[in-house]
């Protein structure tokens, strides 16, 4: 007949958890649940989000594990010395726990401490790019890259440049300072990237033809904005203060206990 009551829980909590009974919502033998007890696993935002479903496998958990145990003391399980350790230490841990998730639910962030934290560490938010310093043809005719390669060979690339190229960089022979990925056609980048120093390259693009050679390279540092990396910052802060919060914790508490250790 025992058997036959636990196999209607699942029907009759429903309606129990629904009414939000301040008594049992469930009872193994002596041992009760209520539906206080049962919202003390879940955070508020849990407890919203579960489905009468989700709870009503939580409390058939909750009876495995009740007849689990009570097996245990009936069989004098629980009386022996290991498991009798283990129990105190898993309290230990749940008080522990418990009290430690109260002191960080304490914890104020404002954008002040991010911004402080932001100004000491700024080199940290950086982020480096490469650059080449280049030369450059462009042309839109293309049966002219015969001449313009024949005259890099007998004069220079910056002679060839004043005297072929349609921009107006090519009048100071095609020097165009240094360029970066974000400035330039990715097909240029990507024959840049190829390229060895000092030699050229021909690239087509949709504008024209490109004669294209680098003779320097640098790396270039950029500060992130605090904008940029607020979000990436309070992760830090708060976790540094949880660790200090937790080390101030366990020093206050150690000062005023009396602690000895013969191991």
């Amino acid at each position: 007949m025992k058997k036959f009551w636990i196999l209607l829980i699942p029907i009759l909590l429903l309606s129990c958890i629904q009414q939000k009974d301040e008594g049992s919502i469930a009872q193994v033998n002596e041992d009760k649940l209520t539906i206080e007890e049962l919202k003390a696993n879940f955070s508020d935002d849990e407890w919203e989000n579960l489905t009468n479903e989700e709870k009503n496998e939580f409390v058939q958990d909750w009876i495995q594990l009740t007849l689990l145990s009570q097996e245990a003391d009936r069989l004098g399980i629980s009386e022996l010395p290991r498991i009798k350790s283990r129990i105190e230490t898993a309290e230990k841990s749940v008080k522990s726990n418990t009290l430690i998730a109260q002191k960080l639910s304490e914890i104020e962030i404002s954008e002040d401490d991010l911004f402080n934290y932001y100004k000491l560490h700024k080199s940290k938010f950086q982020e480096s790019h490469e650059e080449y310093k280049i030369q450059r043809i462009f042309i839109t005719d293309e049966s002219k890259l015969g001449e313009i390669r024949d005259e890099i060979k007998n004069s220079s690339f910056a002679e060839a440049a004043k005297k072929y190229s349609e921009e107006s960089d090519g009048k100071n022979g095609g020097y165009v300072g240094f360029i970066s990925q974000k400035t330039v056609n990715k097909d240029i980048w990507n024959a840049l990237k190829s390229l060895q120093k000092h030699r050229y390259k021909t690239v087509e693009t949709n504008q024209g033809y490109y004669i294209l050679r680098y003779y320097d390279t640098r790396i270039v540092y950029e500060e992130k904005t605090f904008l940029e990396v607020s979000n990436s910052i309070r992760k830090v802060v708060l976790e540094n203060r949880k660790d200090e919060i937790f080390n101030n914790l366990i020093e206050e508490l150690k000062k005023k206990s009396e602690i000895s250790i013969s191991i």
